[in-house]
């Protein structure tokens, strides 16, 4: 069975955080969230899970996704040094 896709409001819910919390976090990396066109949807079974792990598993993984774009970035780097806060600010984070 298909996972049950929610929009902000719904998520909100969930959560029982304000919608504009959930766009923040949505905006930020901090949940799992698919833009689609202006609007942030978001996967019920992704957010259960982002829920069970503390809120703490997402992060991780948009941190060591973050890591490894540095360590190309310094592999293929001619002496420019980046590290994890340069790509973050790069990247809006």
């Amino acid at each position: 069975m298909p996972t049950e896709v929610l929009t902000t409001k719904q998520a909100a819910e969930l959560l029982q955080l304000s919608e504009h919390t959930v766009k923040v976090k949505a905006a930020a990396g901090e949940l799992p969230a698919s833009k689609v066109g202006r609007q942030w949807r978001f996967m019920r079974d992704e957010l259960e899970a982002w829920l069970r792990a503390g809120g703490s598993l997402y992060e991780a993984r948009v941190d060591a996704a973050l890591l490894a774009l540095v360590r190309e970035r310094m592999a293929a780097s001619t002496g420019e040094r980046h590290d994890l806060a340069d790509v973050k600010r790069e990247l809006g984070l």
